[in-house]
């Protein structure tokens, strides 16, 4: 007797590698699957204006990264006491203007360059519910509990989203002709906006990427929805908050993602690196004593097998062994 709908989605036809460059963008759902392979050691960056749910501010996103176009003290508004962008997410607010622009264009910076090397780019729609600011029409990624009077909600057309994002994809190719495109609707319901509301606007999200898929050879689809809604259809999967996943569904999640997207050499490398990982965070009884020496001997040799692209980035764990020394 079968008590659940297994899903086992399909080996992708590009599968990453540990020497590619990978750039997350998109719900908080992308940030759970970059947090898995960053601490793996993989070289991927995140959401360079933090966590965005739209796909059209997720389009104005991607095009200030290709036009490398810095922010300056009017792109920014004070609230509350704190400096803020619409174009970002919170963390990025500040008391001090500097402090604010210094943290979005170091971050703009980075994606600036991980874009232009990346070999996968990862994009999560959450909903297509957007806000735009009366005061001159603009799409915002976050209100940042501004009062709603001065915004305007509405639910974006599935034509638009398919031409901003169609149109920041043949920008990217432009620049990254090696670059996969994999898209994913996020698992989180937004029942802020309404049960059904909710609903309405996964459905467009689904139809703009199905429309993407079908424009673009480098767009991929990757079945995180799915996984959560129907494979993992019990609250015993989700937080307390019955809304987002539980830690137990984003293992469950990551497992189908490593074993749809990474090479068979990666994933040997992914069993020795935990091990690295695991040896690093090791607490000796007595740190001098020469089994433990010869234990930090070890274990740097195994960091200095990997591969080159892979070694760079176990410096704190060399520096943490070395302290014991």
């Amino acid at each position: 007797m079968k008590f659940r709908t297994e899903i086992f989605p399909k080996e992708s036809a590009h599968l990453i590698d540990y020497k590619d460059a990978i750039l997350f963008i998109g719900s908080c759902f992308s940030v759970n699957i970059h947090n898995k392979l960053h601490q793996l050691k993989f070289n991927t960056v995140s959401n360079p204006f933090g966590i965005v749910y739209n796909p059209i501010s997720l389009s104005i996103q991607l095009n200030r990264i290709l036009d490398s176009l810095l922010y300056t003290e009017s792109d920014l508004y004070f609230f509350n006491e704190k400096w803020l962008s619409f174009d970002h997410h919170g963390e990025f607010s500040s008391s001090d203007s500097e402090e604010c622009l210094n943290q979005i264009n170091a971050r703009l910076e980075q994606g600036v360059k991980q874009l232009k090397t990346a070999k996968f780019l990862f994009i999560t729609l959450g909903t297509a519910w957007i806000y735009t600011r009366d005061a001159n029409g603009k799409t915002v990624s976050n209100c940042h509990k501004i009062p709603a009077k001065e915004f305007t909600k509405k639910l974006a057309g599935t034509s638009d989203m398919v031409q901003e994002l169609s149109n920041v994809i043949e920008r990217i190719k432009a620049v990254n002709s090696e670059v996969q495109v994999i898209l994913s609707i996020s698992p989180v319901r937004h029942l802020s906006d309404g049960h059904f509301e909710n609903q309405l606007s996964k459905g467009r999200l689904f139809d703009t990427v199905y429309q993407l898929k079908n424009q673009f050879e480098n767009v991929h689809y990757f079945q995180a929805y799915e996984l959560m809604m129907d494979d993992l259809r019990d609250y015993r999967f989700y937080n307390t908050d019955l809304i987002h996943p539980s830690n137990e569904a984003i293992e469950y999640i990551w497992e189908k993602f490593k074993f749809n997207f990474i090479n068979a050499s990666s994933l040997n490398t992914i069993s020795q690196v935990e091990k690295i990982i695991s040896a690093s965070n090791h607490r000796p009884f007595n740190s001098k004593s020469e089994a433990h020496q010869k234990f930090i001997a070890n274990t740097i040799q195994q960091i200095e097998k990997l591969a080159p692209g892979v070694y760079g980035n176990f410096q704190k764990e060399i520096d943490q062994l070395r302290s014991n020394e």
